[in-house]
């Protein structure tokens, strides 16, 4: 998934807020749409009763749990960006706090 990176230092506050909600929606859909599928795969593998195989292979394992890893990155990534959003937020808001007072 490519995150659009506008300079955040030219948007105004009402942009940023915007800008934050939507990376927050993203965020939501990834968990849902990526993550939460892909852990209960590497759940069912790795589970005493199995579904898919009685004996899943080792292969099958490492594979899920790499992709499991590569989601959990992916979603790491997003959660930082998100994060330095709410901060550019946090400090433009008192920014504009001090320049009213």
């Amino acid at each position: 998934m490519v995150v659009e990176r506008p300079a955040a230092r030219r948007m105004t506050l009402r942009q940023l807020l915007t800008h934050s909600e939507k990376c927050t929606r993203d965020l939501i859909e990834h968990l849902q749409a990526t993550m939460l599928p892909r852990v209960a795969d590497f759940r069912d593998l790795n589970r005493p009763v199995r579904r898919k195989s009685h004996y899943p292979t080792v292969v099958a394992l490492i594979n899920s749990l790499n992709k499991l890893g590569e989601t959990s990155q992916e979603t790491h990534e997003m959660g930082e960006y998100l994060f330095e959003r709410l901060k550019e937020i946090r400090e433009h808001a008192r920014r504009e706090r001090m320049n009213r007072a």
